[in-house]
């Protein structure tokens, strides 16, 4: 049976809108057989952020510029301070400026970076006091040396310090003609230089693990 939409057009079979006035024709319905539905397509998974790297603060060790400022500032301490204790004559305290100085890198060092310090690492720390302490002291004796050396004065400073030992007076005179010769002179300064360097260190380290271990306990 031919039918026709209201506008008077003839409409073909099956066809759901008017061809002339675009009017629907009959009712719509969804059918399972009849339609496919858009599907979504899967959206590619987002590429995972690489992990943030957190740079860690290297163990105390002169690879730490933690333990390399705090070291450092300790040792200009420990210098000015044994400076002022040989003008006022109280030379004696020169092992406990030195712990002092250990301890106060120790501390610093726990207190700038908030981590603990082992036994073995407030020595490490110390032992960096030590050495920048031994640096320190090297360069201001050398330039006495070469300031001595150019006046002139290199041996009597040596006699006057001979002097101040209040050792026996051959012994005196047997340090004396040791000293005048060049090679043994040289030797007796790197002998003084070396234990120096151990004096300086040990002491340091010593006042490292202190630190560590009260400034732990506190904590």
């Amino acid at each position: 049976m031919e039918s026709f939409c209201t506008c008077g057009a003839k409409l073909v079979d099956d066809a759901l809108f008017c061809h002339r006035c675009g009017r629907p024709v009959r009712e719509l319905t969804t059918e399972a057989c009849g339609e496919t539905e858009a599907q979504e397509e899967p959206q590619p998974a987002a590429a995972e952020a690489p992990p943030v790297q957190v740079l860690e603060e290297p163990a105390a060790s002169f690879q730490s510029n933690t333990a390399m400022r705090v070291g450092f500032l300790a040792a200009v301490l420990v210098q000015l301070a044994s400076i002022l204790s040989a003008i006022a004559g109280a030379s004696l305290l020169m092992p406990l400026l030195l712990i002092g100085g250990g301890f106060y890198a120790a501390v610093q060092y726990m207190k700038r970076t908030g981590a603990p310090l082992s036994a073995v690492e407030g020595a490490r720390v110390g032992w960096i006091t030590g050495i920048f302490t031994f640096v320190i002291a090297t360069v201001f004796f050398t330039a006495g040396m070469a300031l001595l050396s150019a006046s002139g004065e290199l041996v009597q400073a040596y006699e006057e310090s001979l002097a101040r030992m209040h050792l026996p007076a051959d012994s005196v005179e047997r340090l004396r003609r040791l000293l005048s010769e060049p090679k043994t002179f040289a030797m007796t300064v790197i002998a003084g230089l070396a234990f120096q360097f151990l004096f300086l260190t040990i002491f340091c380290s010593l006042g490292g693990v202190l630190g560590a271990r009260l400034r732990g306990r506190r904590q």
